[in-house]
């Protein structure tokens, strides 16, 4: 399609014009109008059409002069003149700059559709005769859609605002958002795989955006966008008549919309997902405020349950002042566990139970996932930090004897005290490691980390690897090996990175980045530090030693 611009300081004409034509069977679109030579020259300047149907006696600006203006903006546009002025001197001077054609008002409708026919065979012989401009356009074409995918990730996001210039990126991507509200689905087949986007069977992610499309198909236009290997977000925007219906309605349509999506999944691919609503929103400038609407409703499915629908709307106002000292104190208990601190446990269990009861959640299900969520999190910690004991209870054998005893629970204190048992018994476990304990938890620690040495790890990312807590993997490496946890990563990279110095198709900042030290300048001063010579040095002094052998 060809971008075509009407600048006339008649409002009736540009209307008339825009309508009496048929522009999409010539090829053509309206990108925009201007009443006057000054904002048609802003908005050729910043649109780039390839036709401009302008008047010459306008105010501020006339035609002529924003045409001798534009040339080298849009050199190939196809200008026409249509004008009341019939001076020969006028035609004269706009054939003389370049202008496509020259026509008098009152003009008929064929002849004014004849000339922009001309002007697009013109324009489409010309991008046809330039084979690589032709190679370009259709590999645009043929990306187009994830570069759509591409822009509306970076708004959901928040890498790109509802600034000026992406407003404009948007209209020439065809992306026109006005009311909306975000859809963000989780497939609860893949809640073990990494989070990076790529991990997990992509046809997954394929259908369940397929099955969302003709979920909604009939009501909304749908925008997907890919967020991981586990989630997709979906812009919706109500069709006409959708967006004629109340407030409620939309809200029905959407659940029941939502609902058949989830029985589509459940039935063609034998799992289940769990889909969050956002509130409504308008323009690009919310689609961030939408999305972490989503990603926050997100976070009460971990009470809810999953293969739920969670409305943002939805979310009592007691539940959202709650939940946050909810999931402190769970992370809290989690990390006290993990540090074998028995009277930590006891004491955070109970502000767990405070905080549970203060939120006057009444369905027992949902408190009871919630226990059962936090008892099997308890237990994987227990095991991932290789504690044998054949002496714990039953709760530890199975996720089924774990449910039996949750379901035999009448009341919040009985699941709490169950909590506190488990809890106590793994926190008493960790707390007595004994050295060889120690030393078996150090060997896959410094295993990880000659593996991922390349990655930016952190103490926090290495203590959730191997279950125990940061200030426990930084006692572990000081007592053992003698060096904290930063000085043996450090030592591992400048290490491999000595060994790679040794290969002149490597240059510094190449091998700052294989050794996972993103910062040249900082590689250099910790390279000095640990080797007593900078890294331009120690290759001098490898390729000497090489040349005197």
């Amino acid at each position: 399609m060809f971008n075509l611009m009407i600048i006339d300081d008649e409002p009736i004409i540009r209307k008339g014009i825009r309508s009496v034509i048929n522009w999409e069977e010539l090829g053509c679109t309206v990108c925009a109008e201007a009443e006057d030579g000054q904002e048609g020259r802003e908005l050729i300047e910043r649109l780039k059409p390839d036709i401009i149907i302008t008047d010459i006696k306008m105010p501020e600006v006339d035609g002529l002069t924003m045409i001798r203006d534009i040339k080298d903006v849009v050199p190939n546009c196809k200008v026409i003149i249509l004008t009341g002025y019939r001076d020969f001197d006028y035609a004269y001077q706009a054939i003389k700059l370049g202008a496509f054609d020259f026509l008098l008002k009152p003009t008929k409708l064929e002849q004014l559709h004849d000339v922009v026919k001309r002007a697009v065979t013109e324009l489409k012989t010309k991008a046809s005769s330039d084979p690589e401009t032709e190679r370009l356009r259709k590999l645009y074409e043929k990306n187009l859609p994830l570069i759509r995918e591409k822009f509306l990730y970076n708004m959901l996001t928040g890498v790109a605002t509802g600034s000026q210039s992406v407003t404009e990126e948007a209209q020439q991507l065809g992306i026109d958002v006005g009311l909306f509200q975000v859809v963000m689905v989780e497939n609860d087949n893949s809640r073990d795989a990494q989070d990076d986007g790529y991990n997990g069977n992509p046809l997954y992610q394929f259908g369940i955006t397929s099955a969302f499309e003709e979920a909604f198909s009939g009501f909304y236009s749908v925008q997907p966008v890919s967020l991981n290997s586990r989630r997709t977000a979906f812009v919706l925007s109500p069709k006409a008549e959708a967006a004629k219906s109340s407030s409620g309605a939309a809200v029905c349509c959407i659940e029941n919309c939502c609902s058949n999506l989830q029985n589509m999944v459940k039935s063609c691919f034998g799992f289940g997902v769990t889909v969050t609503v956002s509130s409504e929103g308008f323009g690009f400038g919310e689609l961030s405020v939408k999305y972490r609407e989503c990603c926050e409703a997100f976070k009460h499915s971990f009470y809810l349950g999953s293969q739920t629908i969670i409305f943002y709307d939805r979310i009592g106002s007691q539940i959202k002042q709650n939940d946050a000292a909810l999931y402190e104190c769970n992370n809290r208990l989690f990390e006290l566990v993990k540090a074998g601190d028995v009277d930590g446990v006891s004491q955070c269990t109970a502000e767990l139970l405070t905080c549970i009861t203060s939120m006057g959640l009444t369905d027992k299900e949902y408190i009871r996932r919630f226990y059962f969520d936090t008892i099997t999190v308890i237990n994987t910690i227990r095991a991932s930090a290789l504690i044998a004991d054949d002496s714990l209870p039953p709760q530890n054998a199975g996720e089924g004897n774990l449910y039996n005893m949750i379901e035999r629970c009448d009341n919040v204190g009985d699941l709490n005290g169950l909590l506190e048992s488990v809890a106590r018994r793994a926190a008493a476990k960790i707390g007595d490691y004994d050295s060889g304990s120690m030393k078996l938890l150090l060997r896959k620690a410094v295993d990880y980390l000659n593996k991922h040495y390349s990655d930016p790890i952190t103490l926090q990312q290495m203590a959730d690897e191997i279950y125990v807590s940061p200030s426990y993997i930084s006692r572990m490496f000081k007592k053992e090996l003698g060096v904290n946890f930063v000085d043996y990563l450090n030592e591992i990279r400048i290490s491999r990175a000595k060994d790679l110095l040794g290969d002149i198709n490597y240059k510094t900042y190449e091998v700052a980045d294989s050794v996972g030290i993103s910062n040249p300048h900082y590689f250099s001063k910790l390279f000095r530090r640990y080797v007593g010579m900078t890294p331009s040095e120690y290759k001098e002094l490898l390729s000497r030693t090489t040349f005197t052998q």
